[in-house]
């Protein structure tokens, strides 16, 4: 059995910060990211360390592609991968909606899991150097080895907003998310910092650092 707690099994599918910013052509970008989840722990609101490294790259203005491995996953022994399209349909105002849709794989040796995560976004950039995004994921169980994953929620919608801070190629973000807010946020330890007891609020902190892409 994959040792993940109900809530988190399906919010882990979001645990990078999402990637809105339109990637011109030929551009690749560097991320990463840690956070999570929050859980009380001695009294305090402390995010779960869930953390990706990645990298991204614009196929065309408007779709882009990216991959991301999950390094605490694998300090636990649970090797996870996600891969992902990112889609921007109105060429003229790429940033005003984002279409993505990312598939992780979770594997212990034992158990394995398989997730879509289809997502939705908006982005305006305020200043030259902040934007602001926000928006939905919508995190789904595709398939489970053992019977206990398949027994779980299979859906855990989440909601998120995004300052981002723009410093030269560097995109420094913090994402607030509501995650699995269909779900009960007492049903099962840990003790998650549940809003009415619907979910659970986190933060994930995300860096990304662009390359300059070919003429």
């Amino acid at each position: 059995m994959l040792r993940i707690v109900p809530l988190l099994l399906l919010s882990v599918v979001a645990c990078g910060t999402t990637l809105t910013a339109p990637l011109p052509r030929k551009t690749t970008v560097v991320t990463g990211a840690l956070g999570g989840p929050m859980l009380l722990f001695g009294g305090a609101p402390v995010p779960v360390p869930l953390s990706t490294v990645g990298v991204a790259h614009g196929v065309s203005d408007t779709v882009s592609v990216r991959g991301e491995l999950h390094p605490t996953a694998a300090a636990f022994g649970v090797a996870g991968l996600n891969l992902g399209v990112i889609v921007h349909p109105l060429a003229a105002q790429r940033a005003l909606f984002t279409l993505g849709c990312d598939a992780y794989g979770f594997d212990n040796g034992r158990d394995a899991v398989l997730l879509a995560d289809p997502w939705l976004a908006s982005r305006a950039t305020l200043w030259s150097w902040f934007a602001l995004s926000g928006g939905a994921h919508l995190p789904t169980r595709v398939a489970a080895s053992s019977k206990q994953l398949r027994e779980l929620s299979a859906f855990a919608p989440t909601l998120f907003v995004q300052p981002a801070f723009l410093v030269g190629r560097w995109e420094l973000a913090v994402e607030l998310r509501w995650y699995a807010l269909a779900s009960c946020g007492s049903c099962a330890a840990p003790d998650w910092v549940s809003p009415a007891d619907h979910g659970a609020l986190g933060v994930v902190l995300g860096a990304s650092y662009r390359i300059a892409g070919a003429p």
